[in-house]
């Protein structure tokens, strides 16, 4: 009898009709008659989901004897279509599923039964298990996040089972559970207050920032700077060999250029190139392009945005989705994926083995793609650049420092505009704010602390058109 948990999780690629009404009989027009070896039935799409009707990629749990784990499968259904916090989407549903089987095994290998909650506290299945991680937390070979996280699941289940008609599960008895009120800050910097379940079998998390190093800014947990002048020179030196394809280049110069994230350079659509026509180009010479839901670009928490190539950069652009190099790209794609996505809908960059490097949320295989690309290409590149560059080049860089550096950039742009008095402070930090997409102001005025205290000297010798929009006057020759 094996335990082995790779053999415990199938994945049920797709389960249909999930939220629609079974009948007899047709209940409207929109009832779809179902045939079966003993007679017929209708299916009746429920009108709140519109056309989210299913679940992809859904995991199905197995006791060791490969029998179904039903009180398991039936959880992590119901917790998937009642869409309950935590269980919304197929990701987080699959490792919820890993959790709890980790539970199972470990109840199995002792042979413990994990319905019978009748003695005391430390031999209950629930407290042996936390008792278990809490060893391991202990030693070093598990976080108390992960912790927190394993026993959420299997208290969850728990709960589900509790609920169930007739239940023998006293859910008292699996775990000590209070509300107590917790304090956040919102957007605006207003103090509000949640109350929230506080588990016993839980640790405590130290939720708190470590210390933000000198010279540097935090941007949603991220530590990153701006390059200096002598940097981002050796920087684009290095991306103006060989070792660098043009479109890994392109991925650098939007970064820098636009302030763009990964993510959104990389869902980058052909459809999104007939937007840098001439009669589109605005009078500060850039071309605006929307992203965020219903544009096929994915942005950080789906949220809209305007994104702004200047008028160089978006002509170097064409030329490389033009470029027969390109052209092969997307070709290979359809020959791996087949005509999935219109010429439209292909994306800019692709790798030179057809695949993409990022997989948008608006992409068809996004819901039965079980490993997404995330970008990971820009990991690699920032490793490349680290075999090329000199000693004095920061051993820390990754590609979102280019995104502080942009930020830098259009901050000096502004200055002069602010000597002139044609703007104020609180203009600055909304016209960056605007630019970076931040939704937290406090975020965008902590990169401004860093840049004010950068030697006023910069703002002399950097001017922005010719460290931004033309990048030191760098050749950019594609073709």
């Amino acid at each position: 009898m094996s335990f082995a948990k790779g053999n415990r999780i199938v994945l049920i690629k797709h389960i249909r009709h999930c939220h629609s009404e079974l009948s007899t009989t047709p209940v409207n027009k929109s009832s779809e008659e179902i045939i079966c070896k003993k007679g017929a039935y209708f299916v009746t799409p429920s009108h709140y989901f519109n056309e989210d009707h299913d679940l992809y990629l859904f995991p199905y749990i197995l006791n060791c004897d490969l029998s179904p784990w039903t009180d398991a499968n039936l959880f992590l259904y119901t917790s998937a279509l009642n869409r309950d916090k935590g269980y919304s989407s197929s990701d987080a549903i699959r490792l919820k599923a890993s959790l709890l089987v980790d539970y199972k095994i470990y109840c199995e290998g002792l042979k413990i039964d994990l319905y019978d909650f009748s003695g005391r506290k430390p031999k209950r299945p629930t407290y042996r298990y936390f008792f278990h991680l809490l060893q391991q937390v202990n030693e070093g070979a598990l976080s108390r996040k992960k912790l927190n996280q394993s026993t959420k699941v299997v208290y969850d289940f728990y709960r589900y089972l509790s609920e169930q008609h007739k239940s023998s599960i006293d859910i008292e008895r699996v775990d000590s559970v209070k509300l107590v009120n917790r304090y956040f800050h919102n957007h605006h910097g207003g103090l509000y207050s949640m109350a929230t379940e506080k588990r016993g079998q839980s640790l405590s998390v130290n939720n708190s920032s470590r210390p933000r190093r000198i010279g540097f800014t935090r941007e949603y947990g991220e530590e990153l700077r701006p390059l200096t002048d002598k940097e981002l020179d050796e920087l684009l030196g290095c991306l103006n060999t060989d070792a660098f394809g043009v479109d890994e280049r392109l991925m650098h110069f939007i970064a820098l250029q636009v302030g763009a994230r990964k993510q959104s350079i990389l869902t980058m659509r052909m459809k999104h190139l007939k937007l840098f026509a001439d009669e589109k180009l605005l009078k500060d010479g850039t071309f605006k392009v929307n992203a965020g839901p219903g544009t096929g670009i994915d942005t950080k928490y789906n949220k809209p945005q305007a994104l702004y190539f200047p008028l160089i950069l978006a002509k170097s652009i064409l030329r490389y989705a033009n470029s027969e190099k390109a052209k092969r790209r997307r070709q290979k794609f359809l020959q791996n994926n087949g005509n999935i996505l219109n010429e439209d809908d292909m994306y800019l960059f692709i790798s030179s083995s057809g695949g993409t490097h990022y997989m948008a949320k608006s992409d068809p295989r996004y819901i039965f793609t079980r490993s997404r690309p995330q970008g990971r290409n820009t990991y690699y590149m920032s490793k490349k650049l680290s075999k090329l560059v000199s000693e004095k080049f920061p051993s820390d860089f990754v590609f979102h420092w280019l995104r502080a550096t942009y930020a830098l950039r259009y901050y000096l742009f502004l200055q002069p505009l602010y000597a002139k008095g044609l703007i104020t402070d609180s203009d600055i930090i909304s016209m960056v704010q605007k630019r970076l997409h931040h939704s937290n102001r406090e975020v965008t005025e902590n990169y401004l602390k860093l840049f004010d205290s950068i030697d006023k000297r910069l703002v002399a010798q950097q001017l922005y058109e010719e460290r931004v929009f033309d990048l030191y006057g760098t050749k950019m020759d594609f073709i």
